[in-house]
C-alpha cells in the first residue's frame, strides 16, 4: 500500500524531471550514430569481444546522445542553467559529457566531470563497467537518463521510402498503414550520484554480469530541487 501524498509527491518529481525530445533533436543524434558506425568506432561492447549488429549500435548511440540533450534541455528550462555537450567524433576516448558551462556571457569549462548515463524508461539500476570508473575514465559525478526511443526507430523516419520500395511486394498491404510515424520522445532526468554511491555487483534484479558493475537503484539516487540546485552549483 502507498500514501495518496506519497504517489502526489512522486508523480509531481516526476513531471518535473521529464519533458519530450524533438525530430530535430533526434536527427541530430542519429548523425552521430551514423557516423560512428561508418568509422567503424568501438564495433564490440567494452570488455568483451561480442560483436553488435548495425541497429543494435545506432540505436545505443542514439540513445545515449538523446540523454545528454535531455539533461541539456532539463538544465536550461527547469535551472535556467545552459551548458554545452561535446557531439565531436574523435579518435581519443572523451570521458565527459558536459565541455562547457555559461556563467555570465562567457562559457567556460565545468569545475567538475559529468558522465551521462542512458537506459530504457523501465530500467530500474544505474549500471557502470570497470571502464566507465576506471582512472581517466571516471566522472565526478554520474547523471541517470531514461529515454523511450521506440525499436523501430530506423523504419519510423524513412516510413514514406519503405512504402514506395515495397508497395508492389505481395504481404505490403497487411503492414504498411500500421508502421507508426515519428513522435516526440519522452524523457526522465532520473537523478545524481558520485562514485562513492555505487555499489560493486555481480547481478542486479533479473540480470547477472560477465564481471563486477557499478551500481545505484534509481529511486536512491539524488533526484529533489535541492539535489538539482547543488549539482549546478557544483559546475
Amino acid at each position: 500500500k502507498f500514501r495518496k501524498t506519497d504517489l502526489l509527491a512522486w508523480k509531481e518529481s516526476y513531471d518535473w524531471r521529464s519533458g519530450f525530445l524533438c525530430f530535430d533533436d533526434y536527427v541530430l543524434c542519429l548523425d552521430f550514430a551514423l557516423a560512428m558506425h561508418y568509422r567503424n568506432y568501438v564495433a564490440s561492447d567494452f570488455g568483451t569481444g561480442r560483436q553488435r549488429e548495425f541497429g543494435q549500435k545506432v540505436t545505443n548511440w542514439v540513445k545515449g546522445q538523446l540523454g545528454e540533450l535531455a539533461l541539456k534541455k532539463f538544465l536550461h528550462e527547469k535551472l535556467n542553467t545552459e551548458v554545452e555537450l561535446d557531439f565531436e567524433i574523435r579518435d581519443e576516448f572523451v570521458p565527459q559529457d558536459i565541455s562547457y558551462v555559461k556563467e555570465g556571457d562567457r562559457m567556460r569549462t565545468p569545475n567538475i566531470g559529468v558522465g551521462v548515463k542512458t537506459s530504457k524508461p523501465k530500467s530500474g539500476f544505474l549500471v557502470l563497467s570497470d571502464g566507465d570508473t576506471r582512472e581517466g575514465r571516471a566522472s565526478n559525478i554520474y547523471v541517470f537518463c531514461r529515454v523511450d526511443v521506440p525499436d523501430d526507430h530506423l523504419m519510423r523516419v524513412t516510413r514514406e521510402n519503405i512504402r514506395g520500395l515495397i508497395q508492389e511486394q505481395p504481404h505490403h498491404a497487411r503492414y504498411t498503414d500500421l508502421i507508426p510515424g515519428f513522435e516526440n520522445i519522452s524523457y526522465e532526468v532520473a537523478g545524481w550520484c558520485r562514485p562513492e554511491d555505487l555499489e560493486e555487483v555481480t547481478e542486479i534484479p533479473g540480470q547477472e554480469f560477465s564481471g563486477p558493475r557499478y551500481v545505484i537503484a534509481s529511486g536512491r539516487m539524488k533526484r529533489d530541487r535541492d539535489s538539482w540546485n547543488e549539482f549546478v552549483g557544483m559546475l
